[in-house]
């Protein structure tokens, strides 16, 4: 006979729980459930919790680990439901909860749920510079709050700076142009939080930080300014002056392959004269033929100096200086360089946006 795993009684052949056991278990869980909801939406204090968490434990078979897994599935849809601006309530609710549950963080956080939440509060109060034009001094005060509250690492707050101004940046660049103003405050943004906008993680290549970044280059060249450097560890020499202003990984370069054949027609008649032996009378006119097709030439990275378009893979390397260029046409994924000279070959680079190198290559040639 098998015991019931609720009660400790015995269930009946082959069962493991009584039907109203399961029941009772299951309605335990439902009203912690409820009572930790309504807490979060402030219909409910901590104490009503605290005895519904004892109730459940004591009366309906509820295990401390399954308190705990409610608890942090609670905090996890606090975290998804909060909406801007964060609030001083925000605050109170969550430090009520992580100070007086009785249950430790690490088990609250044995899904992510505890991350989840100080990311989502950090994030929020970032958001008010934007948002609300929140003064920085505030943003900051604001920060260090959340983060004495649930302490976040450097990479957590460096994410979520990045996080908030790619949200920013989207809508920015909605507005078409960047302005002053904008600039003024992605600037100030991106200095107080010490953010890599010039040197951005690889997650970040192609969002909306690197199109704002872009668009500041631009701004800066347009303004007679020297772009800033973008820092790179791949093993290229550079001439005096030159510096990498962009690059761009997962390139595939293709050169143009000019091949020539002679094309002829003959007019006339074959006469046999001895078996094997034939005479052709009449005459042959040929031409030569030009065909044209791009090679892939393998893939590797664009790199983008003052001077210079660089290809550069660890098999084969490739200079196109800006002073040779004779036109520049934009794909939807790449971009053609066509060089000047009577001899020169078309070259196509794939794998990315080209709407900054075509800018760049213009406001340099400015």
């Amino acid at each position: 006979m098998g015991k019931c795993k609720y009660c400790g009684l015995e269930a009946g052949l082959l069962r493991r729980s009584h039907p109203q056991c399961e029941d009772k278990h299951r309605q335990g869980l439902g009203e912690l459930q409820a009572e930790l909801r309504a807490y979060f939406i402030g219909r409910t204090g901590m104490p009503a919790v605290q005895s519904m968490m004892r109730q459940v434990q004591q009366d309906h078979f509820v295990t401390a680990d399954e308190v705990a897994r409610c608890c942090s599935d609670a905090l996890s849809a606090y975290a998804d439901s909060i909406r801007l601006p964060i609030s001083k309530v925000h605050l109170q609710t969550v430090d009520v909860f992580l100070h007086h549950i009785g249950v430790p963080r690490s088990r609250l956080n044995s899904d992510g749920a505890v991350d989840r939440l100080a990311m989502r509060l950090y994030q929020g109060v970032l958001t008010s510079y934007f948002a609300d034009s929140t003064p920085m001094a505030k943003v900051q005060q604001r920060t260090q709050v959340v983060d004495r509250l649930l302490p976040l690492n450097a990479d957590q707050r460096q994410e979520a700076g990045l996080n908030t101004l790619s949200q920013a940046s989207r809508h920015i660049l909605n507005g078409g142009l960047i302005s002053d103003r904008d600039q003024q405050q992605i600037d100030e943004f991106t200095r107080v939080l010490n953010l890599p906008i010039h040197n951005l993680p690889s997650a970040y290549d192609g969002t909306d930080i690197a199109r704002i970044n872009q668009a500041s280059i631009l701004r800066q060249l347009q303004k007679g300014q020297a772009a800033p450097v973008y820092q790179t560890i791949l093993p290229i020499l550079l001439g005096a002056g030159e510096y990498v202003i962009w690059t761009y990984p997962h390139t595939t370069m293709f050169l143009e392959k000019i091949s020539r054949e002679w094309v002829g027609r003959h007019h006339g008649a074959s006469i046999r004269i001895v078996k094997g032996l034939y005479y052709r009378t009449g005459g042959s006119r040929g031409h030569a033929v030009e065909r044209s097709s791009m090679e892939k030439q393998g893939e590797g990275t664009l790199v983008l100096t003052n001077v210079n378009v660089i290809f550069y893979s660890p098999t084969r390397s490739h200079k196109v200086p800006y002073k040779k260029l004779l036109s520049v046409v934009p794909y939807s994924d790449g971009i053609e360089l066509q060089l000047d000279g009577p001899k020169a070959l078309r070259h196509v680079f794939q794998g990315f946006d080209s709407w900054f190198m075509v800018n760049l290559i213009a406001a340099l040639h400015h």
